[in-house]
């Protein structure tokens, strides 16, 4: 494998991590009833066992190779994901930045999946840098002399921008905040209701 291979692989891998580690905090909120002690009690409480498909046979996997064991665990430990965010209050921000980033890429991705994603309009040139970032582990990766004309209400996306962070981690800032996440989705909701055509209207250069 490449290095670039390699280094896509991390990142994938990261990237996964990351959902796997929010998925009990996001559904727990969904499917518990959040108690003055946490989100449950006693053991049955914390352990939620998501249901499965019924498999009439068992299918073979060439990962099986390179994964001892191959099936997954399904049992989401609710209060272990709390206890996490009890002992470090920066796993808290992380966890939003991956539920806030989840929709994010949602929307990129269908963006590129029906071809609107190459329209010049600053904002969705904005949203596509924001989408490489969120999968290069919220880290900007803009090549040398690259032009800024990705922009959204004030903020610019350059290439000083390159190795920073795209969302705060509690620590170094990051050049959005989640509640510029938020106004971004409902611009691109309210620009491509009104734009029928998916014609860019703006002038980006």
């Amino acid at each position: 494998m490449s290095k670039a291979g390699e280094a896509a692989s991390l990142l994938a891998v990261h990237l996964i991590e990351e959902q796997l580690q929010v998925l009990p905090i996001s559904i727990a909120v969904i499917l518990q009833r959040t108690q003055a002690g946490g989100f449950g009690s006693g053991s049955d409480a914390s352990l939620m066992q998501l249901p499965r498909k019924r498999r009439p046979f068992k299918t073979g996997s060439v990962g099986n190779i390179v994964v001892d064991n191959a099936e997954a665990e399904i049992a989401l430990d609710f209060d272990a994901a709390h206890q996490t965010l009890n002992k470090n209050p920066l796993q808290k921000n992380s966890y939003l930045r991956v539920i806030i980033s989840n929709a994010l890429l949602a929307v990129g991705v269908f963006l590129k999946e029906h071809n609107m994603a190459a329209m010049r309009t600053p904002e969705i040139q904005f949203m596509e840098h924001v989408v490489t970032a969120i999968l290069n582990a919220n880290t900007f990766k803009i090549e040398t002399g690259y032009m800024p004309i990705a922009t959204f209400d004030g903020l610019v996306i350059d290439n000083s921008l390159h190795g920073s962070l795209l969302f705060g981690d509690g620590v170094r800032e990051g050049l959005m905040e989640f509640g510029d996440a938020v106004a971004l989705l409902q611009w691109l909701a309210r620009y491509l209701g009104g734009e029928q055509s998916f014609v860019s209207g703006g002038d980006a250069g």
